[in-house]
This record gives C-alpha cells, sequence and structure tokens, in this order.
C-alpha cells in the first residue's frame, strides 16, 4: 500500500465554525494521518494516506462541513515531506502578520446549547453564554486572528476541569470550541438598579426577577453579546412610550423579540423565507405584517405602520429573558437616538442611566459592537431586502471579489449610514453598520473601527477612496489619511455612481457584454456640478459610467432643513404655487418663495419626490427619521394593492421622455389634481408607484437597454420592487441588492467597485 502526503488547503468562513474538530474527526474515519491547523489563509490540512483515502477526505470535506462554514476555494496539491506521521492531530494555528481568510461573524445560539441551558439537570443551567463550535460570539469578541482562545476576549476566562475534557473530547460539540464555558468558570452577570445597587444574584434569579421588572413596566438595559440592548413589554403601552421619550425616538419603528417563532405565528404573518432567516444562524429582525388586533402597543411599536420588526432570541441571554417573560419584548439598541450602540458597563451607566430602570451587565469584553441586522421580504416574489447589514453578516462580503490584483484599498464611505470597506489581500470586508457619522460619537466609533480593521489585517492602505462630497466626515478623514501618507493615491467617487458600481459587483455584471441601465433612486448624494443628485439613470458600457437620465431639477431649499420637512419638497416642487400658501408663516412664504426664484441649487432627488407626494396624501409632521414619510407612501400603496381589483393608473401616460428627464412637476401636478379631486389618498399612492415602474420602462425602452439595475434607498421600498418584477421581468433582465443594503451602506464597496472598473478599463 503506497502513501502520499497531500496539502488541502481551504478557503472561506472556515475558522470559528468547528472546521479543525470537523477535518480530524474525518481523518480518523478514514484513517488519516497529518494535521490540521489554522493559517492566514484559512485551514490548512496535511493529510498522509493513500490516493483513495485523501480522494475520500477532499470529497466529504465539501459535502459534509459545518453548517456555519462557507468555502470559496479548495484545493489539493501533491506534498513533499521528510515529517512522518503516526497519528492525526489538530496543530496551533500557524502565526502570520496579514489576515488573508474571511473573518467569522457572531451567531446565534444553536438548539443544542440551547437545550442544555434550560436543563435544571444540565450543569449549564441557566449560564447564559453557553457556546458551542457552531454558536455565539466570533467577530464581536475578536482581537486579532487566527481565530483562536487567546486572541479573543475569551481569554480572559480559564476554563475549568470539565470544560477543558469536552474541549480535548473528539465527540464532544465543544471539541475545540474557542468560546467554551460554563458557569463555574465562565462569564459573570450582575443586575442592577440604576443607581448600581445588586438587585439579585444568581443567575436563576436574576432572569426571573427581570422578568417580574418588565412585567411591572420597567425598562431594562441588557448586555448582549453585541452590545446592550434596551427592553420593555411590547404589550404594555406606557412602557413603550415612555422609552420611546426616554431614548428621544418620536416614531422610528422599534424591534421586538418573541421567545420562540410559534409564539410570532400567533402576532405576525409569516412565510417560509422569513422564518428561515428568523431561524437562521444570522438571526436577523425580519419585518413582518401583523395578524389582525393583538395586545401589542402596536401604535408606540410602529406608528402609522402595520408591520413590525419580529427577531427571535439570538443569545442565551436574549432565550432566557423571552422564555422567563413569556411575552413579546421590544428589543431595541442601546443608545440615545442616533448614537452608537454601548458596549461595555462604564458606557452603558454614563449614557443609558436616564433610560434604563435597571442594568443587567456581564464580564464579557465587546471588540465590535454591532447592531442587529435588518431585512424583509418582498410580498409578492419574496425578494429578499437588507434594509441593515450588521451582526451576523459583517464584516464578510462573501461573493465575488475583484478578479485582478489590487493595491491595499480603504474606502471611507457616505456619512448617512455609514460603512467602511478594506481590500487588503483577496479578499473584501465590508464593516457593519456604524451609524450616522454626523453624530459626534459615530464619528468616533468611526475613526476607532478604521484604525482596528488597519491593524487587524496589519495593512497601510496605498489607495484611499471617498465620496465626493467636501463636508463629509468620511471625506475629511480620507484627505487626512493622505496627508499622513503622501505617496498614496486618493480618488473621490460620486455618490451614485458609487451605488451603480455597487450592484454591478454584487450581481457580476462588470465583465457583462450587454449594455446596462443603472437606475440609481435616493435622498441626495453631491452631484457633478453644482446640483444634489437623487434620481439617477446609467448607462454601463465597456466599462465606462455614463449618466444617460433623471430626475427634472427643481429647487433644493434650506439645506438638510428640507429632507426634515415634507411640505418644502412639495413647495419646491410645485414652483411655490399658491395654493401652499397658507401651510406656511407669512416670513417662512417670503423666504422659500424667493429661494425657489433663485433657483440656485437644483436637485433630481427622488427621495424629496416621495416626501412631496406623502405630504400630499397627508403626511404633515417633521421627519423624524430618515424614509419615514416614503414608508408611509408605500404603506398606503400596499393598503391598496393588498384589495386586489384594481386597475393602476400611469400618470406619465402621453407624455415621452424627450429630454430624457422624467417631469417631476407635471407628476406632482397631476397627483395634487387626484387629491383634489378626491380619489382616495391610497389609490393615488398605488398609481404613483406604477407611475415610477412606467417611468423605468421609458427610460429603458428610449435607450434599448434590456439588462436593469438598481442601488439607493429607494429601492428598500418592496412594494415598488414587487410592481417592477410585476410589470418588467418579462421584457427585462432585473438585478436588485441581496447580498447589501441597497441604501448607503453599500456606498463602500461601490467605491471599491468603482475604482476596479477603473483599473480593468485601463488595463
Amino acid at each position: 500500500m503506497i502513501f502520499h502526503s497531500y496539502k488541502i488547503n481551504i478557503s472561506g468562513r472556515v475558522q470559528g465554525v468547528g472546521f479543525r474538530p470537523f477535518v480530524f474527526n474525518l481523518a480518523q474515519e478514514f484513517g488519516i494521518n497529518g494535521y490540521v491547523t489554522n493559517n492566514s489563509a484559512g485551514v490548512l490540512v496535511l493529510a498522509n494516506g493513500t490516493d483513495e483515502q485523501v480522494d475520500a477526505l477532499y470529497r466529504q470535506i465539501q459535502i459534509r462541513k459545518p453548517d456555519v462554514a462557507l468555502l470559496t476555494s479548495i484545493e489539493k496539491v501533491v506534498f513533499h515531506t521528510d515529517e512522518k506521521f503516526d497519528s492525526f492531530s489538530i496543530r496551533p494555528s500557524e502565526s502570520h502578520s496579514q489576515v488573508n481568510t474571511l473573518l467569522t461573524p457572531d451567531f446565534a445560539i444553536c438548539e443544542n446549547c440551547k437545550s442544555e441551558m434550560f436543563d435544571e439537570n444540565n450543569r449549564r443551567y441557566y449560564y447564559p453564554f453557553t457556546s458551542c463550535t457552531q454558536c455565539g460570539p466570533r467577530y464581536s469578541i475578536t482581537e486579532r486572528f487566527p481565530f483562536e482562545r487567546e486572541n479573543t476576549s475569551m481569554k480572559e476566562v480559564m476554563m475549568c476541569e470539565d470544560c477543558n475534557e469536552e474541549y480535548k473530547d473528539p465527540s464532544n460539540l465543544r471539541f475545540h470550541s474557542q468560546t467554551n464555558s460554563c458557569s463555574a468558570c465562565g462569564i459573570k452577570l450582575k443586575f442592577t438598579d440604576a443607581a448600581g445597587n445588586i438587585v439579585a444574584s444568581t443567575n436563576k434569579e436574576i432572569f426571573e426577577r427581570i422578568a417580574l421588572k418588565l412585567s411591572a413596566g420597567n425598562i431594562i438595559a441588557v448586555k448582549n453579546t453585541g452590545g446592550y440592548l434596551l427592553l420593555c413589554d411590547a404589550t404594555n403601552e406606557r412602557a413603550v412610550a415612555l422609552l420611546r421619550l426616554r431614548k428621544n425616538r418620536p416614531t422610528k419603528p422599534f424591534a421586538v423579540m418573541f421567545k420562540d417563532i410559534e409564539l410570532v405565528e400567533s402576532y405576525l404573518l409569516v412565510n417560509e423565507s422569513e422564518i428561515s432567516s428568523l431561524k437562521s444562524a444570522e438571526a436577523p429582525i425580519v419585518i413582518l405584517k401583523q395578524k389582525g388586533k393583538s395586545d401589542l402597543a402596536i401604535e408606540e411599536i410602529s406608528p402609522r405602520l402595520n408591520s413590525v420588526g419580529g427577531m427571535l432570541p439570538s443569545s442565551g441571554t436574549m432565550a432566557l429573558i423571552a422564555d422567563c417573560f413569556q411575552k413579546p419584548l421590544v428589543a431595541t439598541s442601546g443608545n440615545s437616538h442616533g448614537s452608537p450602540i454601548c458596549s461595555s458597563e462604564e458606557e452603558a451607566v454614563e449614557r443609558l442611566s436616564d433610560i434604563a430602570d435597571y442594568f443587567l451587565h456581564n464580564s464579557l469584553h465587546i471588540r465590535h459592537a454591532q447592531d442587529d441586522s435588518v431585512m424583509k421580504y418582498s410580498s409578492k416574489y419574496s425578494n429578499r431586502i437588507l434594509i441593515r447589514r450588521s451582526r451576523g453578516f459583517a464584516p464578510n462580503y462573501i461573493t465575488k471579489s475583484p478578479d485582478i490584483l489590487l493595491d491595499q484599498v480603504f474606502c471611507a464611505g457616505s456619512d448617512l449610514k455609514n460603512t467602511i470597506c478594506v481590500y487588503p489581500n483577496r479578499n473584501t470586508y465590508i464593516s457593519e453598520y456604524l451609524g450616522d457619522l454626523s453624530d459626534y460619537a459615530s464619528g468616533q466609533r468611526f475613526e476607532t473601527v478604521v484604525q482596528d480593521y488597519f491593524g487587524v489585517f496589519d495593512i497601510s492602505p496605498m489607495v484611499l477612496l471617498c465620496d465626493q462630497h467636501p463636508g463629509y466626515i468620511s471625506t475629511v478623514y480620507a484627505h487626512k489619511l493622505k496627508s499622513l501618507k503622501p505617496d498614496s493615491e486618493l480618488q473621490q467617487v460620486q455618490h451614485h455612481e458609487a451605488h451603480f458600481a455597487a450592484i454591478l459587483a454584487e450581481k457580476n455584471l462588470i465583465d457583462s457584454d450587454q449594455k446596462i441601465l443603472g437606475v440609481i433612486w435616493d435622498g441626495i448624494g453631491y452631484g457633478n456640478g453644482q446640483e444634489i443628485w437623487g434620481g439617477e439613470f446609467f448607462v454601463f458600457e465597456n466599462l465606462n459610467i455614463e449618466r444617460i437620465g433623471h430626475l427634472e431639477y427643481y429647487p433644493w431649499i434650506q439645506g438638510d432643513k428640507m429632507s426634515k420637512s415634507p411640505k418644502l419638497s412639495a413647495l419646491a416642487i410645485s414652483g411655490g404655487d399658491k395654493m401652499f400658501k397658507n401651510h406656511f408663516s407669512e416670513n417662512e412664504w417670503l423666504i422659500y418663495s424667493k429661494a425657489i426664484q433663485a433657483f440656485s441649487i437644483k436637485t433630481s432627488s427622488m427621495g424629496r419626490f416621495f416626501d412631496a407626494v406623502a405630504y400630499v396624501l397627508g403626511f404633515e409632521d417633521a421627519v423624524s427619521y430618515e424614509g419615514e414619510a416614503a414608508m408611509y407612501v408605500e404603506q398606503l400603496a400596499q393598503n391598496k394593492f393588498e384589495k386586489g381589483n384594481f386597475a393602476m393608473k400611469d400618470y406619465l401616460d402621453g407624455i415621452e421622455l424627450a429630454s430624457s428627464q422624467i417631469p417631476v412637476r407635471l407628476l406632482f401636478a397631476r397627483i395634487v389634481n387626484e387629491r383634489i379631486i378626491g380619489v382616495s389618498e391610497e389609490e393615488i399612492a398605488l398609481n404613483f408607484h406604477f407611475t415610477l415602474v412606467k417611468a423605468i420602462e421609458k427610460m429603458a425602452d428610449k435607450f434599448k437597454i434590456h439588462t436593469l439595475a438598481f442601488s439607493g434607498g429607494v429601492f428598500q421600498n418592496a412594494l415598488l420592487v414587487d410592481l417592477i418584477n410585476d410589470n418588467l421581468s418579462e421584457r427585462f433582465d432585473l438585478h436588485f441588492h441581496q447580498e447589501l443594503s441597497a441604501n448607503d451602506e453599500n456606498i463602500s464597496f461601490g467605491q471599491l467597485s468603482y475604482y476596479q472598473i477603473n483599473q480593468k478599463r485601463k488595463r
């Protein structure tokens, strides 16, 4: 029998997912000697055996890999070595200065660990940090790579004898689990009131006491594995209203946590795709429709909307609280409105003491605080729409990375809904959602995350990419990096071209031989001239991006105030029509009329067009969170759409787009007239959506383009996505974001993709 040695190199999400113990047990099964280890590229297997044995190992690695593992490449090569092997072992990770593998995100607690946690005969009974190779915190506790206990904040927890025996036992689900711990040796809890006084001591007593406090209408700040969450009884209208008041969050919807999928189904309508997402290892918040009337404090949870962001417990801590309380819980980020999520006890006590009545702290050090990810599915076609890409998804981007070798690249992203993107090796890494950088604390967090990434990947980027807006904090920061490293290349990428490049790259369209129409609609973005863009049409052909159309320009007045006040958008688009005069004070009317006549700053914003329509259809309040007015219009239209038996009206009927512009003023005038003659708000809202679909069709036909790609925050509108599919899918090849958010979170990746396109064109 002839034995050979082979190297099997495996890349992907293969660290922190139980891959080495998995390979160890496979090698034992096939009688192979050698070893397995983590390295900078992923996992390395040195297999010594017959060709048949090694071939079997190679195949079964791909077939039987751990559920949470993802392979991007695997190769087997003959390897000549003088080393003799008489067994198979797991070797300590090879130490390398540069990481060249996917980082492992946090995983929701698995059913095995959950069952142990609720078993009173198990030593992990009521121990909320129970985890194994298939679940628990990863990215949130990682300090550096490869993923070994000593490279995480779990190094502060010394395993007891029982945990150590599990760690060494190949038959145990915690064999080589880097997060292994139990109540005897593990992370400690501390439950206090707002003044810091200890309220309860044992774990079981703590969780039972939390349930009592929640039932009494209290707000509790709970340290989860990704940061603090604020909890209150979702059926207690007063408690939810108090949380809104204290958190300074007037109308933005709250997420609701349910103890299990059965409880979700008793309150909300949920389909198979939504159930799959809720129960997935990522455990995101999924936006779901209400199921008739219930005891949820729905008017306080989701003002003006008939949907709720539902979630299942993602950690042992949340599972224990939900089980003890039994009822739905509001579970929202532990912060004041607009600030980053708190991650340390000191930070939480300082920033949340005016919000929370009680605190559940723990001794786990969080290295990367993350908000929960948020998604929804379109009703008719179940298109997945990511609203916020964070815990469970970040920081990897597991699709095609640039197929040409680039220098190390840093992308600063946008200022609203910021993420950063780095390309330090052959993988692309997109950070978790970092927030709005106009908030001071979020700006500080942005800088911390940037430097953290530079440290983790041991890089000093030679290419710096940012937005064209000169006032963006992210842009200013990129220029600062350039000044510190004069030999680096700094390139500013137009906002909407970055959006377009993001969808082109996500859908692997960069090398397409077809012309592609980019429909890029959002609130605002700095244009190439003095305009504010936001309703754009581009064509991509032969590695060139060209703007070919847009919404008709209308005046941009009062700067950022316009995005907060829908009536300003209505006034601007109407051209200062006197029918709106009684909506303003005399002084306001004088100022705004002059600004409209001056027309000094123009915009083509689709977001503000939605705001204007919302105002005409009854949304008369100030906007308290981005997209609020647009969501109101979507809700009205969805209500009408679901009633069926309705012939939709195209407000563009009879109009040719001769100048490649959507005639916003004419459309708005028709919408206003519809309202005057008594057409219902819901009917107008649906017609408005249908008209936008027909505008896309007219533009595609005008330029004879059959492949369409969509990006920008407007395409988080699930009804619009469904209507586009309904009316255009038979004639056009349609591409929507599924792995990335359509909103400004994708700008950092789009900057990288735009740079890649330029480099390919130069070659």
